[in-house]
């Protein structure tokens, strides 16, 4: 299965010239290269069983759930501004 839409960087801070750097160097515009350069495919296969508590509440399909889940971790991780809220602040000590 392929996903054909250009994959979300979320809200971001960064100035519109530098996502779309970031866009064209992470293959954000092309799923289906991000796809098989991040092996998406093999592993949402392989992650695609459901949790106790997901069975109970169903999934239509638990491989596509998988995938999206995993794009989603790709791409933060590849580019970490891609989600600002969500990254570790780091703090120095007052001391």
């Amino acid at each position: 299965m392929t996903h054909q839409e250009p994959l979300d960087l979320g809200a971001t801070d960064l100035p519109e010239s530098e996502e779309a750097r970031l866009r064209r160097a992470h293959d954000l515009d092309e799923p289906p290269v991000f796809d098989e350069r991040n092996d998406v495919d093999r592993r949402s296969r392989t992650r695609a069983t459901l949790l106790p508590e997901e069975r109970r509440t169903g999934s239509a399909d638990p491989e596509a759930q998988a995938r999206e889940v995993l794009r989603d971790s790709d791409v933060r991780t590849e580019i970490p501004e891609s989600a600002p809220d969500t990254m570790a602040e780091r703090r120095e000590s007052d001391a």
